[in-house]
């Protein structure tokens, strides 16, 4: 197998309480029926009665509280941990193809060939058998498919074995069901045959909506493994576009496009994308991982990939952890910043965060949508070693309790904050207090180490940490959208944030420097990157408290201003008068006072 972004790992240990994730729900447990009542999400299916009954019992303790995390995670998360670190003790992942499997070739000699041809399939070699056009597998080996069915279904029934599945050519249809039904299996692999093009269609309406029955076009009851070197096009018009009751690995050099009326792509185990590229439409989620009853699963791993997700919802959300480690992430999430609504504040009101709502507050719109599709959403921990990834999202940008940037590009548009530290659902030793008093320092931790990240909110904040936020490395810029109700800092608890803001007008595309500007410097450049928004002021972070700097665009001018340390509310648009590290011109962008406190007006 090609090298997997995650070793494994977690950042919480479970006090035996059901969890529902940062935004206080798992959408599979309320999702909308994209199909009427005759459609059932797979996550509601998962749930047996033993843990249904021990999460009454741990409720009854505590309705809120689902996670607690311990010493040793939240120093690991909160010090600006590593991909690998944050994973060291998630469940292992699948590991199950060869060289042959991800280069996308087989032994056609060994094989069983199944050959398609409308509504009926034709079978040549052992351990498969097929009636009309739905052939069924019931025994390990490898199974090379081609041909095209326009009302059928491969259907995988052999428990304990070891099945590939080669799609050669394979465009299967089915009115009935799902596309591709793995219902047992000790290994299931899909390879994409070398130059292959590949289609698989579900049923807008499914003829078994039992308990065990398949939700989604290519489905799968046990880990699933996705790789080769062909495409696949999946078309989920039921529910799911793939999903697995278990894990889910992609790898191999693979391109694969999902359109799905609910979630794209789901590994309710764990959801591991360690290469390949893979473009997703989706009703609602993009990515998902769902497994709420054990701290070490319910994770999405992206590696040397390149993903472009468009939700409905969040593009990417897990219930623990998220990992970015080489990756190319293109989210649009609800439409993106330019859908956001927008409400207007009240002067000496304090805001609800609809972040922080109740479950039944926050849940849904009034036409039955998510109010607050985000880019990236984690219950635990966001952390991104390497790779480009660029949010545009109609609410928040990236959201987690522990959020860790170490290098690469974080790039957001966001309709509310554009990176949420908040410990939403897990609860930090040390931390309790912050359940009832929304000021509070809430444990949550924001590191930035390294890289460059850009943000541009609408609303709201640029940063929001409930708890403390550090920058020790790396650039990060921030600019408010005309509107934006508050600063580009808020930070709850402790925070290392030095930096400056200036007034020169940036547009999409400008490149943008920081110098230093001292007279006794050489006048070196600290950093240069190409602006991703429209702004006519910014606030940047990571520089050198003292130091003289000149923040100049191609398109807007220069300002010449001293790093200081900034706090809460800084930086906003009517954010306050110019003061110390600001130029004069372009009034109306807060910024630090010369001993660092916000600045009065």
């Amino acid at each position: 197998m090609s090298s997997s972004p995650a070793s494994s790992g977690a950042s919480a240990s479970s006090d035996g309480t059901e969890s529902s994730g940062t935004d206080s729900q798992d959408s599979d447990s309320q999702d909308s029926d994209p199909q009427g009542s005759d459609s059932q999400d797979s996550e509601s299916q998962d749930s047996s009665q033993d843990s249904s009954d021990s999460a009454t019992s741990s409720q009854e303790e505590s309705s809120t509280t689902a996670w607690t995390t311990i010493g040793s995670a939240v120093a690991q998360a909160s010090t600006g941990a590593t991909t690998a670190d944050i994973l060291a003790a998630n469940a292992e992942v699948a590991d199950v193809t060869t060289e042959q499997d991800d280069a996308g070739t087989y032994d056609a000699s060994s094989a069983t060939t199944i050959s398609l041809a409308g509504t009926s399939a034709t079978v040549d070699g052992e351990g498969a058998s097929a009636e009309g056009s739905t052939v069924t597998i019931t025994a390990g080996g490898t199974y090379v498919v081609s041909g095209e069915a326009t009302d059928g279904q491969l259907v995988v029934n052999a428990p304990d074995a070891e099945v590939r599945l080669v799609l050669d050519g394979a465009n299967v249809t089915s009115t009935t069901g799902a596309a591709v039904n793995v219902q047992d299996a000790g290994e299931a692999v899909i390879v994409l045959a070398q130059g292959s093009t590949n289609t698989l269609a579900d049923a807008q309406t499914y003829a078994d909506t039992s308990e065990d029955a398949p939700t989604a076009a290519l489905f799968s009851s046990d880990t699933l493994t996705i790789t080769g070197t062909g495409s696949l096009d999946v078309t989920g018009s039921y529910n799911d576009g793939i999903s697995s009751k278990n894990g889910l690995v992609v790898t191999g050099d693979t391109t694969i496009t999902v359109t799905a009326a609910d979630d794209g792509v789901r590994g309710k185990d764990y959801l591991v994308v360690e290469s390949g590229t893979l473009t997703v439409t989706a009703g609602d989620d993009g990515l998902k991982s769902s497994e709420d009853d054990d701290e070490t699963k319910g994770f999405v791993a992206l590696g040397q990939a390149d993903v472009t997700l468009t939700a409905e919802d969040d593009g990417i959300t897990a219930h623990t952890d998220v990992t970015v480690a080489g990756t190319t992430v293109t989210i649009t999430a609800g439409g993106g910043q330019a859908n956001a609504v927008i409400e207007e504040e009240v002067p000496g009101q304090d805001q609800a965060d609809p972040s922080e709502q109740s479950t039944e507050e926050s849940a849904e719109d009034t036409d039955g949508s998510s109010s607050s599709p985000k880019g990236i959403t984690a219950g635990v921990s966001y952390t991104q070693d390497s790779g480009t990834v660029t949010v545009d999202a109609a609410h928040e940008g990236v959201e987690a309790a522990f959020i860790n940037v170490g290098d690469g590009r974080l790039h957001i548009a966001s309709g509310d904050d554009g990176i949420n530290a908040s410990s939403g659902d897990v609860v930090i030793e040390g931390y309790e207090a912050a359940e009832t008093d929304t000021e509070a320092d809430d444990g949550s931790v924001l590191t930035v180490s390294g890289g460059e990240v850009q943000v541009s909110y609408a609303s709201s904040d640029g940063i929001d940490s409930n708890g403390s936020a550090y920058v020790t490395g790396g650039i990060v810029l921030v600019s408010g959208q005309a509107g934006a109700m508050d600063g580009a800092i808020d930070v709850n608890g402790a925070s290392q944030l030095v930096g400056l803001t200036g007034s020169p007008s940036v547009t999409s595309g400008d490149t943008l420097t920081v110098t230093e500007a001292a007279a006794d410097s050489a006048g070196e450049e600290v950093a240069s990157l190409e602006v991703t928004f429209t702004a006519e002021a910014v606030t940047v972070i990571g520089l050198t408290e003292g130091q003289e700097y000149t923040v100049a665009s191609t398109s807007g001018g220069s300002a010449t201003g001293t790093a200081a340390a900034l706090s809460s509310g800084m930086g906003g648009p009517g954010g306050g008068d110019p003061q110390d590290g600001q130029a004069p011109q372009g009034g109306g962008a807060g910024g630090a006072q010369p001993d660092g406190t916000a600045p009065q007006g």
